[in-house]
């Protein structure tokens, strides 16, 4: 699975309920939420996305 396959999957988890959270993102009331204030959706899409690449260059220089 690629990088943005997976981002999308995680979304679609939060967004479905699926899963609660992801870091410190949830997604409650229609909305993304870091658990203070809500945050615009490609904040989120950026951080998921931006794991997903930090862990596969992590496995790659270890």
């Amino acid at each position: 699975m690629h990088y943005m396959e997976r981002t999308n999957q995680v979304m679609v988890e939060l967004m479905s309920g699926e899963r609660k959270s992801f870091g410190n993102f949830s997604y409650e009331d229609g909305r993304f939420t870091d658990g203070r204030s809500p945050l615009p959706e490609w904040e989120v899409r950026q951080f998921v996305l931006n794991y997903f690449l930090t862990l596969e260059n992590l496995k790659i220089n270890a």
